[in-house]
């Protein structure tokens, strides 16, 4: 969370937080989104919109910009213990209401255990780990307005400097050809460069740093 702040600081106004209370409509929208593939989306859209709400709660942060034309999710956190610990807080907590209680609890183990999230965890650590240590990572990024919300991304970037790493995890979706052109994309429009290629929980995934 230290580094995502220092994201926010130096961006000079550029990056806002996004209110806790409007992350259950960005996780929609993250449901509507990923995976980019609709046939590997698995569960019923509000499954999925809950598990987002809990990951964006729990252990990712979301951003967005003055405009609100676009969100990124950043993380700089180890996934999976931040998880549990939030998950084991959460049914502990008598102030908790028992129905945010269940939500938590529901929402972080379909998260977890939907995609073979565990599994892939202690590969991509161990990878990132070795490649771009103290990087944080870019989880999602949706630009709500097209064309307005990759430049704001990019003007962020610049603003914020090479001082952090940007991580971007590209999976293999099938595609040749889109996943060639998402790679582009963050090679060409946002400065990053790949760096490796790995394969975890049984999934090709491309590796790229911005530093």
């Amino acid at each position: 969370m230290r580094r995502i702040r220092s994201v926010v600081t130096r961006s000079d106004g550029k990056v806002q937080f996004i209110p806790l209370a409007e992350l259950w409509a960005v996780s929609g929208v993250l449901a509507d989104t990923f995976p980019l593939d609709r046939t590997l989306a698995r569960g019923p859209r509000p499954v999925r919109q809950l598990a987002n709400w809990t990951r964006l709660v729990l252990v990712d942060r979301a951003l967005t910009d003055p405009e609100r034309t676009a969100v990124l999710t950043l993380s700089d956190t180890p996934w999976v213990p931040a998880v549990l610990v939030a998950v084991l807080a959460a049914a502990v907590a008598p102030r908790l209401p028992r129905w945010l209680r269940v939500a938590l609890f529901g929402g972080a183990v379909a998260w977890v255990v939907r995609g073979r999230r565990a599994s892939r965890f202690v590969a991509m650590r161990r990878e990132l780990q070795r490649v771009a240590p103290g990087g944080v990572l870019v989880a999602d990024f949706v630009a709500l307005e097209p064309g307005a919300g990759m430049r704001w991304v990019v003007d962020a970037l610049d603003s914020i400097g090479h001082g952090i790493p940007f991580i971007a995890l590209l999976p293999a979706s099938g595609d040749g050809r889109r996943d060639a052109a998402r790679e582009r994309l963050y090679v060409r429009r946002l400065g990053f460069r790949r760096v490796s290629e790995t394969v975890a929980g049984g999934q090709t995934v491309t590796v790229l740093v911005r530093d």
